[in-house]
């Protein structure tokens, strides 16, 4: 691109030098023939010359000459035998009898002609008329130097001119032309990820490329960002894969070993075949959290129509506090209700929220610890004394398929889909929720309804 745009400022340059170069030609020769126009004034002033002064051809010759620095005055007869002259040696009457001008003369009384072959940087000029009834001819020539001078003036003025051009290109056309190469490259290995966006700024582009740049950055930030947010999406997609594949193998296969010895060992005591079956269960309700859960984060974003009913937050909480006591009862955590709240929603989504915060909280609260579930105004709040969240993770924890600690959620059985589908059912209800933690100490979770949707029970 650099030597295109050199080439198109010398083309520019060279067609301009050409259109002054003609139009200087033009303009001289123009002159050229306007001193042909002054040769035959003089001619037509000469003929009456001669008819006052004709015994003295010589000296009239000579008179005429005066008129102009390089004139040359004959006469001549129309047999071409050459009468007088005014230059130092007699020209050949033959060759003047057959120039342009003379024969035109014996035709027409007049004729003239400009001699551009012999030397075309300085034509000759000439003109001619008969005289005395056609008995003699005036032929006067001129040897016209205004193109040579003009010359002698323009070409060095072209050189100059030119030679200035190629400062101009040195000192001023090329950097301009390696800061846009330079700025090009960048557009191209911010396009191809060579450069880093930081590196480029739209303001240190030139005025006519500075909005495109712009446009160009903020394409490239969104994509760069979609793309980030497609990757980290997979990512987490794979995560959810390969977790749900554990948590879901896990307990089958734990199911079918204690199924397989209940079947295989008729004499077990009933204490066992109790330890077993209760095993069983606890492994498939393991299995079915699993699969609540998959099926609500697929039902997110469809349209539902079940119905909205004034919920008893409290009495929903209760539920759920008696379907978490065997959760509670492994780690000795005890779960206290406070307060009371209604919120018009579907009771089902209320039972998966609370549900979804509530088991989080036993699930990730230490031992012999406690969950407070407090209701008042139009909030609910889950608080829990466990290990806490980490500042970099309480960003994304409401993300699909994020998990913060997947170890930690593999060993208490989290799917890590729990809190996206917290954050649905809250955008579903037109409500928000906030995290609060500090690792080491616990986390609440508060979740503010509309006010219009909520109300304190009396």
């Amino acid at each position: 691109m650099r030597r295109q745009l050199r080439r198109a400022y010398w083309m520019g340059n060279v067609i301009a030098l050409i259109f002054v170069f003609l139009f200087v030609m033009g303009m001289v020769v123009q002159d050229v023939r306007l001193d042909q126009g002054n040769l035959v004034a003089i001619l037509n002033a000469a003929g009456g010359w001669t008819g006052e002064a004709s015994s003295n051809l010589y000296e009239l010759a000579h008179k005429i000459a005066h008129s102009a620095p390089t004139l040359r005055v004959t006469f001549l007869m129309p047999n071409g035998i050459v009468l007088a002259d005014s230059g130092d040696a007699l020209p050949q009457g033959e060759a003047l009898l057959a120039s342009p001008a003379v024969q035109g003369a014996l035709k027409t009384g007049m004729g003239q002609h400009i001699d551009w072959q012999s030397n075309w940087l300085s034509p000759t000029l000439s003109a001619a008329a008969t005289l005395g009834e056609g008995r003699m001819i005036l032929h006067l020539s001129d040897q016209d130097a205004r193109i040579q001078r003009t010359a002698a003036f323009v070409l060095p003025g072209f050189a100059l001119l030119v030679g200035l051009m190629a400062l101009a290109s040195r000192f001023f056309l090329r950097p301009v032309t390696d800061q846009l190469m330079k700025q090009l490259q960048k557009v191209r290995g911010l396009l191809e990820g060579v450069i880093d966006r930081g590196d480029v700024r739209p303001e240190d582009f030139y005025p006519e490329l500075r909005d495109d740049m712009t446009n160009i950055c903020r394409l490239i930030d969104r994509m760069r960002y979609d793309l980030e947010h497609i990757t980290r999406t997979r990512d987490m997609q794979q995560d959810f894969v390969d977790n749900t594949s554990h948590e879901l193998k896990s307990p089958l296969t734990s199911i079918l070993g204690f199924a397989e010895m209940l079947a295989e060992n008729e004499g077990l005591s009933p204490q066992k075949k109790r330890e077993y079956l209760g095993y069983i269960l606890k492994d498939a309700q393991r299995m079915l959290a699993v699969i609540e859960d998959i099926l609500l984060l697929q039902q997110e974003g469809k349209e539902d129509d079940r119905a909205w009913v004034m919920v008893d937050v409290a009495r929903t909480a209760q539920e759920v506090k008696q379907s978490l006591k065997p959760q509670c009862a492994e780690k000795n955590i005890v779960i206290h209700l406070e307060g009371s709240l209604f919120v018009k929603a579907p009771e089902q989504d209320m039972w998966d929220l609370l549900r979804n915060l509530m088991s989080n909280a036993v699930r990730y609260g230490k031992e012999n610890g406690q969950v407070v579930v407090a209701m008042g105004g139009n909030t609910l709040s889950v608080r829990d004394d466990g290990i806490g969240i980490a500042p970099e993770h309480q960003e994304r924890v409401f993300e699909k398929f994020y998990r913060v600690d997947k170890g930690a959620s593999r060993s208490g059985g989290g799917t890590g889909l729990g809190l996206s589908i917290v954050a649905g059912i809250v955008n579903r209800l037109k409500g928000s929720i906030h995290l609060d933690s500090v690792e080491g100490e616990g986390t609440c979770f508060t979740v503010c309804f509309p006010d219009e949707e909520s109300k304190e029970k009396e």
